[in-house]
């Protein structure tokens, strides 16, 4: 490191431990606001508690003065009655009468059927087991009332009294005297129970806070304990607790007595969790370490100052950790930093150094100091760690990971060494030099070899158990190396059988090339094989669109000349008849012009002469040759085409049949009323990029790529006029001319894409071209004699030539073997398919057969209804059944076989 270097690293320093200083400082500077805000909390903090610690005596002591209640109840109904009673007969006087009912109908039902398993259910839920289990209820909580009242017998005192003031029981020997006057913080409470058993408060005498006292006896007033252990649905039953009726109770107690315990004083002083109950303490380190953490992330973005070069900053991931985690329980818990704050308020800290016989101003000034190197230790250690972590962001995970953690370079080395040791050969590079890895392999024998040697007689010994270990090596090399081949094999086999599915997703080693190759090899059949159906089954749907599109206009024509054989029919009508016979003989005619067309241009039979084109004129041209049909269409066209010629090495008659259909296409499906878009583009590269985009007039359910095929229309039910072959004729042509077209459909826009580039004039017989075979067959695979006889060179390039003679012999073999595989596969899948094109056309002709058996008597019987009445259109026909148009269709297909 230069001076000028060391010089920016020391100003990064100090600009570090300046900012360090100065949150430490600021820290210490807020230690009045720290304190007012624990002495704040600490006041709401107690006046809380004592609000709660009287909540809760109330509550207690509403519950007791209940519990002694119900317990005199009790005890004043046994008196009455002379002899001892349960709580349940007590509290709920119908419950035996009504489990005596409920048993005595269970008995009769026993009876009646011979078996207890056979009693059936009563339709109501309260049965004899449900007044138990409320008998039972009842008799537990009176046991805790008995319980209760004898826990508080000495600290809450009553008295009961009858309406009249009579006195009936108490718990004190001398009511009167006890009753007379309190004493202390002793407190004097009257209730009441009415006729009904409502609790009232009548009143109160020495009672600190009466409202919280009236509250908690209020939940009382009409207290069902019943209820709130077995919900209110259970007066259902006809039982319903009857609680003290009619009779005054008068307490008396001390609250301190009552609770047993007086409420702690607040300490005056602050204690050391007193600043994070709070949380302020919290807030300010946060505070502290964001500015930390903001420099520490901005700082090294800065390499002039070379901030987190050095080794303290390099620490591996785990010790960071660890003493990360030790601050965050320092700081998180808050004892440590809190009991330093209250010392030094509270001036224990400083009066402990005063008594080391230390002036009051130095005792001051050192415990500033020792508070602010406390925060330098904090914050400081936080900056470091952030500056340690940093890595990850200039390193990256991965790399971090491997460098800078203890787990990842024993990862690391583990991998490398099993590698090493276990798989030796399955990255070999057999393309390069052998005589490294074998003279690496030969060198480590010999050294462990000489090891052994040097042992003497223990060297046998420690010679088979080497000899033993390299066996086993060698066996489960050979074993793993065995069993990928085998599974290579496997794959070729099923590829053989026609499974083009298989696949071996995991890692063959050494044969990892030949199974990347015969993975293309499959990927390629399968792909044959896809196109192979998507072929039968487009001439299946071509077959299907033709018949329906062709047999309206040949079934008018038939039916029409049928009535011009008919006698004494009017000239006018023969008229008429002619002229419909013209317009469907001239319909049918474009169908099979187009049909012819767009056969040609898809096979390529279509010569192309090609020649300079202005293709903004020649749109142009068609635009106005169409004019008034899409005047008529009521679509408003709008062009954007540029002023200038572009030139482009087309077809001009087959880039004008092109254009036409698309504006055509647009005059017969988009929606009157809406406007179509023609644009025309060349950009930088010299493509020329003409888009049309219209909306269609009904909603298009077909894929765009469907749209492009023969015979598919936008309308499903084919009723509009067209033959479906405009997109494909137009697609086919611009294909033919190196161009491309692209249909996109979103929504109801239908958009048209045509791309052409500019290219000079090719000479005759360039239109179209056979790449040819650039393979060899695996025929120079190199020489076998090692390139020589080695006259001319040394002993090591004799060496040399003869590993590459003999690398380049093994990929001769390699390739002659794939391609007899290859070959042997394609005579596989070549037969394959010829059987199922023999079986589909066997088929085809049966189907052919049976519709041509219908047809006929369908005929038979049209004449016959012909002789009676007018003729009507053929409901079902098939052109490819029928005798004249399939000599039509003989003749195109021998007007295709003879053109060149």
């Amino acid at each position: 490191m230069d001076t000028k270097s060391k010089s920016r690293h020391s100003l990064g320093i100090i600009i570090i431990m300046i900012v360090v200083l100065l949150t430490s400082a600021a820290t210490v500077g807020l230690y009045p606001y720290l304190v007012e805000r624990a002495f704040e909390y600490k006041e709401r903090y107690e006046a809380q508690r004592k609000d709660n610690y009287i909540n809760n005596v109330s509550n207690d002591l509403a519950l007791q003065m209940m519990n002694s209640c119900y317990q005199a109840w009790r005890e004043q109904v046994q008196e009455e009655e002379g002899r001892l009673l349960t709580p349940s007969q007590v509290f709920l006087p119908e419950l035996e009468g009504k489990l005596r009912e409920a048993q005595k109908e269970q008995d009769i039902l026993q009876d009646a059927n011979g078996d207890e398993a056979a009693v059936v259910e009563r339709d109501s839920q309260y049965d004899a087991g449900f007044y138990a289990s409320l008998m039972e209820t009842m008799d537990s909580a009176g046991d805790e009332w008995r319980g209760y009242s004898q826990i508080y017998t000495g600290r809450l005192k009553y008295r009961m009294m009858d309406e009249n003031g009579n006195l009936l029981r108490s718990n004190v020997s001398n009511p009167d005297l006890e009753f007379g006057g309190t004493k202390g913080d002793e407190m004097l409470i009257n209730i009441h129970f009415t006729s009904s058993g409502a609790l009232k408060v009548d009143s109160m005498d020495q009672v600190g806070d009466q409202d919280r006292m009236r509250q908690a006896l209020a939940q009382y007033e009409f207290y069902d304990p019943i209820a709130n252990r077995l919900g209110a649905d259970y007066r259902y039953s006809g039982v319903e607790f009857s609680g003290p009726k009619n009779v005054k109770f008068e307490f008396k107690c001390s609250p301190t007595e009552f609770s047993g315990n007086r409420i702690r004083e607040a300490d005056p002083m602050l204690g050391p969790y007193d600043l994070n109950y709070d949380g302020s303490l919290y807030m300010v380190e946060i505070a502290m370490c964001g500015v930390l953490f903001m420099l520490a992330m901005v700082l090294p973005a800065f390499k002039s100052l070379q901030i987190g070069r050095s080794a303290l900053c390099r620490v591996n991931f785990e010790p960071v950790i660890m003493l990360g985690t030790l601050w965050l329980v320092m700081l998180g818990d808050g004892s440590l930093p809190g009991a330093l704050i209250a010392l030094t308020h509270n001036g224990n800290l400083q009066r402990e150094l005063e008594r080391t016989h230390m002036a009051v101003p130095a005792a001051s000034v050192l415990v500033l100091v020792i508070n602010i190197l406390f925060w330098i230790v904090v914050y400081g250690m936080f900056y470091w760690g952030i500056t340690c972590l940093r890595a990850v962001f200039s390193l990256g995970l991965w790399r971090y990971i491997k460098e800078r953690t203890w787990i990842g370079r024993f990862c690391c080395f583990v991998k490398r060494w099993v590698c090493r040791c276990l798989n030796p050969f399955n990255e070999t590079d057999w393309h390069s030099n052998s005589s490294k890895a074998i003279g690496k392999a030969v060198i480590a024998n010999f050294i462990i070899l000489t090891l052994i040697s040097c042992l003497w007689f223990f060297g046998i010994v420690a010679l088979v158990i080497y000899s033993l270990v390299l066996f086993f090596l060698i066996r489960r090399y050979w074993d793993e190396m065995e069993g990928k081949y085998n599974r290579l094999l496997e794959m070729i086999n099923q590829m053989a059988k026609g499974d083009l599915d298989v696949d071996v997703p995991e890692d063959l080693g050494l044969f990892n090339p030949l199974k990347e190759q015969l993975t293309r090899v499959r990927q390629g059949f399968k792909k044959a094989v896809e196109q192979e159906v998507k072929s039968e089954r487009t001439k299946t749907e071509l077959i299907t669109n033709v018949s329906h599109d062709l047999k309206t206009p040949l079934t008018a024509i038939i039916t029409y000349v049928n009535l011009l054989k008919q006698p004494g029919i009017t000239e006018e009508e023969r008229t008429s008849y002619i002229q419909v016979l013209d317009q469907k003989s001239m319909r049918l005619k474009v169908l099979i012009e187009d049909l012819f067309e767009v056969s040609k241009a898809t096979s390529g039979a279509v010569t192309m002469n090609r020649g300079p084109v202005d293709i903004v004129s020649l749109i142009k041209q068609v635009r106005l040759e169409l004019s008034d049909r899409m005047e008529a269409s009521g679509v408003e066209f709008r062009w954007a085409l540029p002023e200038e010629k572009i030139i482009l090495y087309l077809d001009s008659q087959r880039t004008y049949r092109i254009f036409e259909n698309l504006l055509v296409n647009i005059t017969k499906y988009a929606m009157a009323g809406t406007r179509a878009y023609i644009s025309l583009d060349e950009d930088e590269s010299g493509t020329v990029t003409i888009i049309l985009r219209n909306i269609s007039a009904k909603e298009l359910n077909v894929s765009p790529e469907e749209l492009t095929e023969r015979f598919v229309r936008g309308d499903a039910s084919r009723n509009t006029e067209g033959s479906g072959l405009g997109l494909a004729i137009a697609r086919s042509f611009t294909e033919l001319q190196d161009g491309t077209m692209e249909v996109s459909v979103e929504g109801d826009l239908f958009r048209v894409l045509i791309r052409f580039k500019h290219m000079e004039e090719k000479p005759d017989g360039a239109e179209r071209g056979n790449d040819g075979n650039d393979g060899n067959n695996g025929n120079d695979g190199g020489d076998w004699n090692g390139g020589g006889d080695g006259s001319d060179g040394s002993g090591s390039d004799e060496i040399e030539r003869g590993a590459r003679g003999f690398r380049g012999g093994l990929r001769g073999i390699v390739r002659r073997k794939a391609g007899e595989t290859t070959g042997k596969m394609s005579r596989e899948f070549s037969k394959a398919s010829k059987r199922r094109a023999a079986h589909e056309r066997t088929k085809a002709r049966e189907e052919e057969l049976k519709r041509e058996t219908a047809r006929a008597k369908e005929a038979a019987k049209q004449r016959e209804q012909a002789q009676t009445k007018d003729p009507e259109p053929e409901a079902e026909w098939d052109f490819g059944q029928d005798e004249a148009w399939s000599a039509v269709l003989d003749d195109g297909k021998e007007q295709e076989r003879e053109t060149p």
